[in-house]
């Protein structure tokens, strides 16, 4: 199959193909020009077998990774049948180069017996040589210039070519992964932002359903008490909107302190039993990761458990919720702490989760050295955006 280099390829990857065809033309083309000086035995054959030599190293400019040039095939026997003219006459045996050279370069096509087929390389080539042995008398001179000289200088020239194909191999896929790193980046930080989008709205959402359910209860029995809840269903909305504007600015970040409030006023709401300990006051300043754990957490106590006791326990590095509620949908709530895990893991912290009989307990850990990798992270994702 004829195929070219694809159009995504770099750069670096031209350059690189510059360098291998240059470096081949360079180990193998000062040989030739010296075999063809020592071993021609009239101006016309060194001319001919020159020639033909330049011509089948033009090829090198249509190396490809991706199938061959067109004219491969053609050269490859031109080469091939002025080889065995050169042996059947005894003459000029430099001439094997050319054959040898568009062989190597088929040979790579052969990905996985490409030992194999250099080997066949080798014996073909050989084998013409040895036409030699039989249009003339056999001497151990004959047999070391059109056989075992071609054979070898054969293995060469697939080495040359190999080493080559192999750098220039591992360059493309080096600038191919780098493509694909940078998609992935671009991919990860759209699940980061689907995630906090789901962390900022899920709650909210959740709790103006529970009170616009309220609220239509109290229309009649109790108006006043109706319309506290409606504006309050206001305000959560206008927070919402302003959190999801800060999100979108990257400028968005959750205080743990004020979290854990919030989570105590949910949690008594919906009936639970809480007990916070916790030593931070309104001036700590612990990783905005531990609010979102502790969010992510009570959301997932609301949604999907029906626990009757919730305790946190929170420091300035870590935060702990254990409650009841084990035995509902402990899938649904892993696939958001599996989330949020890889985002701690990336500032050097750790969450873990697990179920004990009816216990569910979620623990993250952030030393105050992950603020410091938290803070060239985040600028990464600032530049990606």
């Amino acid at each position: 199959m004829i195929e070219s280099e694809r159009p995504t390829d770099s750069r670096a990857i031209a350059r690189m193909r510059r360098m291998v065809v240059g470096s081949a033309i360079l180990a193998i083309a000062p040989l030739s020009v010296i075999g063809v000086v020592l071993t021609s035995t009239s101006w016309w054959e060194a001319l001919f077998v020159g020639l033909t030599l330049a011509f089948t190293t033009t090829l090198l400019k249509e190396w490809r990774l991706d199938g061959y040039a067109p004219r491969a095939v053609f050269l490859f026997v031109f080469a091939g049948a002025t080889y065995l003219y050169g042996a059947f006459m005894a003459n000029s045996p430099i001439s094997f180069m050319p054959f040898a050279l568009v062989g190597a370069l088929l040979v790579m096509k052969a990905r996985r017996h490409r030992l194999i087929a250099s080997l066949l390389l080798a014996l073909v080539v050989a084998g013409f040589g040895a036409v030699s042995l039989l249009t003339h008398m056999p001497t151990p001179t004959l047999v070391i210039q059109f056989v075992v000289v071609p054979a070898a200088g054969t293995l060469y020239i697939v080495a040359v070519v190999f080493v080559g194909e192999l750098a220039w191999q591992l360059v493309r896929e080096a600038e191919r992964a780098k493509v694909i790193e940078s998609a992935l980046a671009v991919a990860e930080e759209r699940v980061r932002f689907a995630g906090d989008l789901h962390d900022i709205q899920g709650q909210s959402l959740h709790v103006i359903k529970l009170k616009a359910t309220l609220a239509r209860r109290l229309l009649e029995d109790d108006p006043h008490r109706a319309a506290g809840e409606l504006a309050e269903i206001r305000r959560l909305v206008d927070d919402t909107v302003a959190k999801t504007r800060e999100l979108t600015h990257a400028r968005y970040e959750i205080d743990l302190v004020a979290e854990l409030e919030n989570t105590r006023a949910l949690a008594e709401a919906s009936g639970m039993s809480v007990s916070i300990r916790t030593e931070l006051d309104r001036s700590s300043r612990p990783h905005s990761l531990l609010a979102h754990t502790l969010r992510e957490a009570t959301t997932n106590l609301l949604r999907h458990a029906e626990p009757s006791w919730v305790t946190i326990t929170a420091s300035a590095a870590d935060v702990e919720i254990k409650n009841d509620g084990a035995l509902a949908a402990s899938e649904i709530r892993a696939r958001g702490l599996a989330r949020l895990q890889r985002r701690i893991q990336a500032v050097g912290g750790a969450l873990d989760f697990s179920r004990q009989d009816d216990i569910f307990t979620v623990r993250a850990r952030i030393p105050a050295r992950g603020r410091a990798a938290s803070i060239a992270y985040e600028g990464r994702v600032g530049e990606r955006r």
